[in-house]
């Protein structure tokens, strides 16, 4: 029945006109900000490349696993940034990949004060794979489901955002996927096609030392598409020595008292950090889920030590 369940929801997802978010999701967001704004590439102020897993809804068959790559560094001494993303994520039936290339330029406005304005270009696949042995058509005659075949889309997009600091404080706004495609997959017998939603996002957090070794690291992610209820990610991490990073997240969404509360943990060994993170599940899918996990390995090419004593290293 489980199978059952996550094979109708990605279809509705991705072959109608959707009423849920069409964009993946990280819990450790503030590690992972160039998948969401491309005005961040460059603004740690060093290379870096990093690599995440996310297993959404442990237990449930067909449920959402994501893999992500990414890499973007400073150039013409921090004027410039640059980066590129690699994501796929299955579900279900689904199969999707995509790959953005992030350019950023920053303007100063004063001293400890910035503003960087990104563009990006993305290019993207998505396919059902309606001859999966798994998948049940419960309706019979349903002109948007191909029996027997695998269906495959490219597409191309474009989107934009600003990213914002100010000592050890940052917002930022973003639009990674302007143009609303038209990813459906069925047949001209259709009367409503799915489209390829505009995700707009709004970042924001800061630092308050509260010794010479603790610094206390609230954030929010709050995240909008049409047709979807509003959604938030709500955290506060805790930042010892520099080194360990130890937070706890609550998000928004799903009916009743919100989505899930988070548990998140870093550890900085000289230039790689390694990242965890559980996603306690409070909505009604708990009954089938054991939860949500995600792993992240980041690797920085620092030239000193010292470089890690830069604010904007934990931006």
């Amino acid at each position: 029945m489980n199978k059952v369940l996550l094979i109708v929801l990605a279809c509705f997802v991705f072959m109608g006109d959707g009423l849920a978010q069409q964009e993946v999701q990280f819990t450790q967001y503030m590690h992972n900000k160039l998948y969401y704004n491309p005005a961040y590439a460059g603004v740690r102020g060093i290379p870096s490349i990093k690599a995440m897993y996310r297993n959404q809804w442990i237990g449930f068959d067909g449920a959402p696993k994501s893999r992500l790559l990414s890499f973007d560094l400073p150039l013409f001494n921090d004027r410039v940034g640059f980066g590129v993303t690699f994501l796929s994520h299955d579900q279900g039936i689904t199969r999707n990949w995509q790959s953005n290339v992030a350019y950023s330029y920053k303007i100063k406005l004063q001293e400890d004060m910035d503003l960087r304005v990104g563009f990006q270009g993305s290019i993207r696949y998505y396919g059902i794979n309606f001859d999966d042995p798994e998948f049940i058509i419960l309706e019979q005659n349903d002109p948007s489901v191909m029996d027997g075949v695998m269906t495959e889309n490219y597409y191309g997009n474009f989107g934009f955002g600003a990213y914002y600091t100010y000592k050890e404080m940052y917002v930022g706004i973003s639009v990674p996927n302007f143009y609303n495609n038209d990813i459906s997959f069925g047949s001209a017998d259709i009367d409503e096609f799915a489209e390829e939603r505009k995700h707009f996002y709004l970042m924001a957090g800061m630092a308050f030392p509260i010794t010479e070794t603790l610094k206390l690291r609230p954030g929010i992610l709050a995240k909008y598409v049409k047709n979807a209820p509003f959604d938030l990610d709500a955290n506060v991490n805790l930042t010892i020595d520099n080194q360990v990073t130890v937070g706890l997240s609550y998000r928004a969404g799903g009916e009743g008292v919100g989505e899930s509360i988070d548990l998140l943990a870093m550890y900085q060994l000289n230039k790689i950090a390694i990242g965890m993170s559980y996603d306690i599940t409070i909505s009604s899918i708990r009954n089938y889920s054991s939860g949500s996990f995600e792993a992240l390995l980041r690797y920085d090419f620092v030239k000193e030590q010292g470089d890690m004593a830069n604010p904007r290293f934990f931006f």
